[in-house]
């Protein structure tokens, strides 16, 4: 019931230079859909895979970058933007339900292939996304919906075949999902009960942790 399917599995082996009208960057933000049957999952991402932005970007928390492609024709309706496999840079571009950020819980844990992963944290859109499709405005409508595709962490490494789903494997009993963390964050950054119940919440990542930690301590 709970198994994610995957439209994809993405990577890149060499970053560019993105260009918009209001910016550009050097980043390995494009990613392509691997050609071999399979790759291997380490501790901090795949094989061959390459961060540009490693103070912002990468480790075991960001081992994999997931996006839901059931948002793309959202984001075609609304702003006219045709969008498909990696289209928000994503390792994993993953379809349906199961894998909607109001349905994938922090901690929760899943079978991909031989490797274990663990939901770590929401995506925190960067200004990437906005040179990507020259629109600069375009990580704010991420963060305002909460549609901002999430992270896992590795807890075992290994082989993952491109024909693999996402395994449901184990339930966080706090049953705190992505678009929950997400909502604190971007609209109710003020409730303390909540603060305190990210602030408690282990498997959440170091990052998110710490920016959560020093809310609390302002309130």
């Amino acid at each position: 019931m709970n198994n994610i399917d995957i439209v994809s599995l993405n990577i890149l082996g060499k970053p560019e230079i993105l260009v918009a009208d209001h910016q550009s960057v050097k980043t390995a933000y494009r990613k392509v859909p691997i050609e071999a049957d399979n790759i291997e999952l380490g501790m901090t991402s795949f094989a061959g895979d390459m961060v540009q932005d490693k103070k912002h970007h990468g480790g075991n928390d960001k081992a994999i970058c997931c996006y839901n492609s059931d948002h793309f024709i959202k984001w075609k309706n609304e702003l006219g933007f045709d969008l498909g496999p990696a289209a928000f840079g994503e390792n994993l571009t993953l379809k349906g339900e199961s894998a909607c950020e109001r349905n994938v819980y922090i901690g929760d844990r899943y079978q991909l292939g031989e490797a274990v992963v663990e939901i770590s944290e929401p995506r925190g859109p960067c200004f990437v996304i906005g040179i990507r499709y020259n629109y600069k405005r375009f990580p704010v409508h991420l963060q305002q919906t909460g549609l901002t595709g999430y992270y896992l962490r590795t807890i075992k490494p290994g082989l993952v075949c491109k024909t693999d789903q996402l395994v449901h494997l184990s339930s966080h009993p706090e049953k705190i999902s992505v678009m929950d963390v997400n909502h604190v964050r971007y609209h109710d950054p003020e409730n303390k009960e909540w603060i305190q119940r990210l602030v408690n919440l282990k498997e959440l990542s170091a990052d998110w942790h710490e920016m959560f930690e020093k809310k609390l301590a302002k309130l």
